[in-house]
């Protein structure tokens, strides 16, 4: 995949997070996409953040509160971002999870 495949599918998942939490009551989620990153800060003032890393072809997920961090690569065979570890974790259902737990949203991206 070149940087700007990379770019376009990391701005798009970016997009289809945005708008799944666009109808949340920002007391208790508020998004923010700015200088390739996605950010949502949730009532708790903990953080999500979501960053594009074009040269290295990956999209970095961190949950400081939370103490964790992913790496996803995408894969283009199955359209979808996966975890660089081997773990099989797939960024759109790991936010989907997440943000159920965390504000008891069920999203669709």
């Amino acid at each position: 995949m070149t940087e700007a495949e990379c770019r376009k599918k990391v701005q798009e998942s970016m997009d289809a997070i945005y708008a799944a939490l666009a109808d949340t009551d920002p007391d208790v989620a508020e998004c923010d996409i700015a200088h390739g990153a996605l950010t949502i800060v949730f009532a708790d003032c903990s953080k999500c953040i979501l960053s594009a890393q074009p040269s290295v072809r990956q999209l970095w997920l961190a949950l400081a509160a939370l103490g964790t961090a992913y790496h996803f690569n995408y894969d283009e065979k199955l359209g979808q971002w996966i975890d660089d570890k081997g773990k099989g974790i797939e960024l759109m259902a790991f936010m989907r999870k997440f943000l159920k737990e965390k504000i008891g949203a069920d999203l669709k991206f």
